[in-house]
């Protein structure tokens, strides 16, 4: 499943990137000191060994805390913009099951009949067109019936047809009847049957759907900028004596935003690359227990998601902290407090 996703050759690729990203996250959350800058402040510098277990257990959980949460919610959001980006792969196939059946008449000439066939397949509105003869209609029939309706009539009743498949993008059009119209000019053409009542009724439902859908994936976008953003600002709050103190003895504001900056990047980018692992994860589930839903987890929809997870989980933390931090210090050591 996993190979069928990111591609044989791209394999080897994607594994070594979630090994660089979860080496680089390592080592941030396995920092003993805070070196929140290059002038190398050590906040546990006047902490007993115990106190500095405990500040450093406390960074850990924070950091541990932000990742799941970002994780679960880009995850849930990769999952409903699968469903988005393949809804519309899902209708196309719903709509070119339809069938058109064209009757035809009884005294086609062989060589008429081949070429309306041919310029039905050629049609721009035709997926496919497969001629079905009136021997290969009754034998279908009787598989149906359990009896032989040839020898009881003594003649074949039914006719030579051709099997229209349209295309979904014409089916959607809603310009059925006048194709029906159109097909019916043709002298070798007795009637066209088609399920009109189905067909707009599939056409409804695939636009309520789509609406649905969208709106929901705008609302949860919404919920995931939100935690993603309170989860990182919350990081940051309780950093924000630190970040005073930092500027109290002469650091610049891009001095003391930068590790930070970078620290939520390597968290972004950790969560990104653990929520792909979890949709490749359901993906090969789906593959073994569900096949019929493997259509949600095509490879084109799934690194358009990828790319999607990965500009999430990169620009909503930066941004975040970055906000966050400019925040804190533009207020007064006083200010703090509250």
């Amino acid at each position: 499943m996993i190979g069928a996703i990111v591609g044989p050759n791209l394999l080897p690729f994607f594994i070594y990137f979630v090994v660089v990203v979860l080496h680089s996250v390592k080592e941030v959350l396995n920092m003993r000191e805070i070196s929140e800058c290059a002038a190398r402040f050590t906040i546990f510098a006047a902490m007993s060994s115990k106190e500095q277990k405990f500040t450093s257990s406390r960074v850990r959980s924070s950091y541990l805390s932000v990742v799941v949460s970002m994780t679960l919610v880009l995850f849930v959001l990769g999952v409903l913009g699968s469903l988005v980006f393949s809804a519309k792969t899902l209708a196309q196939a719903v709509r070119e099951n339809f069938t058109f059946t064209l009757v035809l008449d009884e005294s086609v000439p062989e060589e008429e009949l081949r070429t309306l066939v041919k310029s039905q397949q050629l049609a721009d509105y035709a997926k496919s067109a497969e001629l079905v003869t009136k021997e290969e209609a009754a034998r279908a029939l009787q598989a149906d019936l359990g009896e032989d309706f040839v020898e009881f009539l003594g003649y074949n009743p039914l006719s030579n047809t051709v099997d229209l498949h349209l295309n979904g993008t014409f089916v959607a059009s809603g310009n059925l009847e006048a194709l029906r119209q159109e097909l019916l000019r043709d002298p070798y053409i007795e009637d066209v049957i088609y399920d009109l009542d189905l067909i707009t009724l599939v056409n409804q439902n695939i636009e309520k759907i789509s609406w649905i859908l969208a709106g929901a994936v705008l609302v949860l976008l919404l919920v995931a900028l939100a935690l993603i953003n309170s989860s990182i600002r919350l990081t940051i709050y309780s950093k924000r004596f630190l970040l005073k103190t930092m500027q109290l003895v002469g650091a610049t504001s891009g001095f003391i935003r930068r590790p930070y900056l970078l620290n939520s990047l390597v968290l972004g980018l950790l969560s990104a690359a653990l929520s792909m692992g979890l949709l490749l994860v359901l993906g090969t589930a789906l593959d073994n227990y569900f096949p019929a839903l493997l259509a949600l987890f095509e490879r084109e929809t799934m690194w358009v998601v990828f790319a999607a997870l990965l500009c999430i989980g990169l620009l909503v933390p930066g941004v975040s902290t970055a906000i966050a931090i400019r925040k804190y210090l533009k207020l007064r050591t006083n200010e703090l407090y509250y």
